[in-house]
């Protein structure tokens, strides 16, 4: 078997997950037979020491790695850190205690013609990034996974690993390639957060138990993975593969601040494919085969803000009426959206300077947004602290943290009541999408948990579109003893392409094979 590839591209590339594990017969057999093509019995330790993890068990799990690469997109490199400090055997991120030695293993296997590699790039100008070495299966490698029959489904590519993670500072995307995972064990902890850990990461890892028994999927989709253009973070402008398989079904909580912040700063819900994709695809999602509604909260920040100071927000308070800047600015809804997102950028940021450069960096391509000057801004700003004159003082003094913990509590309540009922439930943070006909418990719930940490209500709206019908409705409560007209909603279904259907039913033989039973 022949085939091409284009040259290694160091942008078109993931990390090396060193959480990537499968007891399949096939992989050991395969393991076996590199571990003595490549000579790697010469790694063995030579005293009676035993490690953590054998030489065979780094290879499995640094071959298993370029499979799932090789089949989400055989062009994806992965990102290979030779730095021996980036594999601590005992480091919670570390789940199975992969060793430095799977630098030599790797090695080895680029001699043996299996892996090539494109060297790494370090500058000490911080104009210019650094990257780790990136490393992809060669021909000669393809040719041998090409005649394996073992799925997704039957690798494990998050075993062991830890769902609660503890980051130094907020970054946009949590799964950013500089290192800002902070360790951190029970004994640095107080009493309180021990157990308040131990629970939090008992219900997240049953709720990602619910997602890998959950059949989770676009049906128009004729493909399994995508290319999207990441448009926020540092990676801004690259092309991502996103896969909808198990392999990207796995859900952490990025608490922020280190241990400073005593897990009350952040603690969002991060990863899952359904938070990499674009809103309008996400109104296409299935669970367990059934249509979605994606129920989210309205203007969540500014209005908890606005509920702690005693103010109920109005129901569009970014609407300013008269046009501030009507020279530069010319339309009412532009306005609306600028005066959004600057009071979002308010938000997030701790001074008017930040907010502003955040603003305009937000969209390059929006030549009016990034040309406005501080002055114009603060205009923009003035004018909806003068509607909501409760915001005076508030904005730009770094706020988000707080109101992000707020905001994952309540998300926990949410997925932690529906997991125990075996309903499951995908998270983007302040929204959520649900079976359609689980949307009345959803917003019931929704209500509850908000109340519960916040000791007030914040609407919420659906954000599908949706099929609107009407119809006579007549019964022995009062108002309606004479037939009366009502408006009822029902999804928009998707055809589902062949692809989608061989997926579902993949998914129903892992089921099977795994004993699960989908139906709960």
């Amino acid at each position: 078997m022949t085939d091409t590839l284009p040259k290694i591209d160091r942008w078109n590339s993931e990390p090396l997950d060193v959480h990537t594990w499968s007891d399949h017969p096939e992989i050991k057999t395969l393991c076996d037979r590199l571990y003595d093509e490549a000579g790697l019995s010469v790694l063995e330790p030579k005293g009676n020491r035993k490690p953590k993890r054998t030489v065979r068990e780094s290879l499995r799990v640094l071959i298993l790695d370029l499979y799932v690469k090789w089949l989400k997109d055989p062009s994806i490199s992965i990102g290979f850190n030779k730095s021996k400090s980036s594999y601590k055997v005992g480091s919670r991120y570390n789940g199975l205690h992969i060793p430095e030695k799977i630098i030599e293993v790797e090695a080895l296997l680029a001699d043996a013609g299996y892996v090539e590699e494109l060297g790494h790039f370090h500058s000490n100008d911080k104009r210019f990034r650094s990257y780790t070495t990136r490393i992809r299966h060669t021909e000669k490698l393809r040719d041998l996974f090409a005649t394996l029959t073992i799925d997704l489904h039957d690798i494990d590519t998050h075993a062991n690993e830890e769902c609660i993670i503890l980051h130094d500072k907020y970054v946009f995307d949590p799964d950013d390639g500089a290192n800002r995972k902070i360790e951190y064990r029970d004994n640095d902890l107080s009493e309180d957060e021990v157990v308040l850990l131990n629970t939090l990461r008992s219900q997240l890892q049953s709720y990602n138990a619910l997602l890998k028994r959950t059949f989770i999927d676009i049906p128009s989709y004729t493909s399994s993975t995508f290319k999207r253009t990441i448009s926020k973070g540092r990676n801004k402008g690259r092309q991502q593969t996103i896969s909808l398989g198990p392999d990207n079904k796995f859900v952490v909580r990025v608490f922020n601040e280190g241990l400073k912040g005593h897990w009350k700063r952040g603690g969002r819900f991060y990863r899952g494919w359904w938070q990499q994709i674009d809103k309008e695809d996400r109104s296409k999602i299935y669970i367990n085969d059934k249509p979605t509604l994606e129920v989210d909260f309205k203007a969540f920040h500014p209005n908890l803000l606005s509920n702690e100071l005693g103010v109920r927000l109005a129901d569009d308070p970014y609407d300013l009426g008269d046009l501030l800047l009507p020279d530069v600015v010319t339309t009412k809804e532009q306005q609306r959206a600028y005066v959004k997102l600057l009071v979002l950028m308010g938000i997030n940021a701790d001074s008017d300077k930040k907010a502003y450069q955040a603003f305009r960096n937000n969209d390059r391509k929006d030549k009016v947004a990034s040309s406005l000057t501080d002055i114009q801004l603060g205009e923009l700003l003035k004018g909806f602290i003068n509607k909501h004159p409760q915001f005076d003082g508030v904005l730009n003094t770094g706020q988000a943290l707080r109101l992000m913990n707020i905001d994952s509590q309540i998300a926990n309540m949410v997925l932690d009541h529906f997991t125990q009922k075996d309903i499951p439930v995908l998270c983007i943070h302040d929204s959520f999408i649900i079976q359609y006909d689980k949307e009345p418990e959803l917003r019931r719930i929704l209500d509850r948990a908000t109340h519960q940490v916040t000791n007030s209500i914040i609407d919420h709206d659906i954000k599908n579109i949706r099929n609107t019908h009407t119809g006579k409705v007549t019964g022995n409560i009062k108002g309606y003893e004479e037939p009366v007209e009502v408006q009822f909603h029902t999804p928009i279904r998707i055809k589902p392409t062949k692809q989608y259907n061989d997926r579902k039913a993949k998914f129903a033989k892992f089921l099977e094979l795994s004993g699960y039973n989908q139906d709960g």
